[in-house]
C-alpha cells in the first residue's frame, strides 16, 4: 500500500512539473511575440553616429632607439694611465676642450713623446740658427724653406702625440657616456667617452612589410606623445628598400626635436609616423563598418527611421575612424551598435545619446 502511495505521489509531482514547464513556455512565447511586436512597431534599438567631414590622420606605430643627431666616440691609440678627468656625464663641452688627460710621462706612452719632442726641439734650434744667417746671405733661401718644412712636420708629429694624451671631442656637445677614472689605465681604441648633440636626436626603428608600404621620407613623426607636453616632433629621413634577412623587418631613420631633453640617448621611445593626413576627408566611427560574405564593406544608414544597407569604399582607418571614399555623405547617421537583429529595410529606434555623437 505504501509503495502505491509513493508511486502516485511521484507521478503527481512529475505531472506538476510538466504543467509548469508548459506554462513557462507559453508565457515565454507570448513575451517573445510581444518583443517582436514592439520591435516591429517601434523599431530595433540601435546606436548611431553621424558621418563627419574634416581632418583625418592615420599613424604607424613603432619603437625606436634614440641616438644623438651627431655623436662621436673618444678613443686613444695608445695605452696610458689616466691623469685627469675634467668632466662628468651630462656636462656640455666645446670642441677640442680636454675631457680626459693621460699621463704623457707614463712608461707606456712616454718613449714616443720624448723622442718626438727631442726631434722637434732640435729642428726648431736649427731653424732659428739658419734664420739668423739669412740676413748675411750665408745660406740659400731653399735651405731655409726645407728646414721650415721639416719643422712643420716635426711639430705636427709632436702635436699628434700630445693629442693622444689630451682626449677631446671634435665638436660641441654633451657627454653621454664616460668610462674613465683617474689613476686607471686606458686601453687603445676602447671608447673612453661619448659626446653627442642632444638638442635633436636620430631615431632608428624596424617595421614590418605592411607598415613600410605606407612610410615615405619627409612624413611627420610624433615622438613619445609629441602632440602633448613633453613630446617631440620630427620627420622621416631614410627608408630602407630591403628587409633584414634575419628579421624580415625594414629599417627607417628619423630626426626629432629634443630641446626639452625628454629623450635619453641609448633608450627606446614610442614613435607615431603620420602616413595619412587628409584635411578634407569624409569619415565615420570605425564600428559602423561591416563586411558581407564576400568581404565587401558596407554600413547601415538610418533614413526615415529605417536602416539601409549601403555599400561603401574605404581608404584607411585609425583607432577610432574609417575614411570613406564613396557611399555616404557627411551628416548621415550610420549604425554603430545593435547589429544582431539588423537587416536592410528594418525599422530602427536610434538612442538619443548615440545620435548626438
Amino acid at each position: 500500500m505504501k509503495k502505491i502511495i509513493l508511486i502516485g505521489a511521484a507521478a503527481l509531482f512529475v505531472v506538476a512539473i510538466i504543467i509548469r514547464i508548459n506554462a513557462i513556455s507559453r508565457s515565454a512565447g507570448k513575451e517573445a511575440s510581444g518583443v517582436e511586436q514592439v520591435y516591429k512597431e517601434q523599431g530595433i534599438p540601435v546606436q548611431a553616429s553621424p558621418v563627419m567631414a574634416g581632418e583625418f590622420k592615420v599613424f604607424c606605430r613603432a619603437n625606436a632607439m634614440v641616438f644623438g643627431i651627431r655623436q662621436t666616440e673618444i678613443t686613444t691609440p695608445v695605452a696610458a694611465r689616466i691623469l685627469k678627468v675634467h668632466h662628468q656625464v651630462g656636462e656640455k663641452v666645446r670642441a677640442n676642450e680636454p675631457i680626459i688627460s693621460l699621463d704623457k710621462e707614463d712608461p707606456k706612452s712616454s718613449a714616443q713623446y720624448r723622442q718626438l719632442k727631442a726631434v722637434y726641439e732640435t729642428t726648431l734650434k736649427n731653424y732659428n740658427r739658419l734664420l739668423g744667417l739669412k740676413d748675411s746671405e750665408a745660406i740659400a733661401q731653399n735651405q731655409l724653406d726645407e728646414m721650415k718644412m721639416k719643422l712643420d712636420v716635426d711639430k705636427a708629429n709632436l702635436e699628434s702625440v700630445i693629442e693622444t694624451v689630451r682626449l677631446s671631442s671634435p665638436m660641441d656637445g654633451t657627454i653621454i657616456d664616460l668610462n674613465a677614472r683617474e689613476g686607471e689605465f686606458i686601453s687603445p681604441m676602447v671608447p673612453a667617452a661619448i659626446v653627442a648633440k642632444t638638442d635633436r636626436v636620430r631615431l632608428i626603428a624596424d617595421v614590418g612589410e605592411t607598415d613600410i608600404r605606407c612610410i615615405r621620407v619627409g612624413q611627420n613623426v610624433l615622438v613619445n606623445g609629441g602632440d602633448g607636453p613633453g613630446g617631440g616632433t620630427g620627420r622621416v629621413t631614410k627608408v630602407s628598400l630591403t628587409a633584414n634577412p634575419s628579421t624580415g623587418l625594414f629599417r627607417i631613420e628619423m630626426e626629432a626635436d629634443n630641446s626639452r631633453q625628454a629623450m635619453r640617448l641609448g633608450t627606446y621611445t614610442a614613435v607615431r609616423i603620420e602616413v595619412v593626413n587628409d584635411p578634407g576627408a569624409t569619415y565615420a566611427d570605425v564600428r559602423a563598418l561591416q563586411e558581407d560574405k564576400n568581404g565587401k564593406g558596407f554600413v547601415y544608414v538610418v533614413r526615415g527611421g529605417v536602416a539601409r544597407k549601403t555599400p561603401v569604399e574605404t581608404s584607411g582607418m585609425n583607432d577610432d575612424f574609417v575614411r570613406i571614399s564613396s557611399g555616404v555623405s557627411p551628416g548621415e547617421l550610420v549604425v554603430t551598435r545593435g547589429f544582431s537583429r539588423l537587416d536592410d529595410g528594418v525599422r530602427v529606434s536610434v538612442s538619443r545619446a548615440a545620435a548626438s555623437g
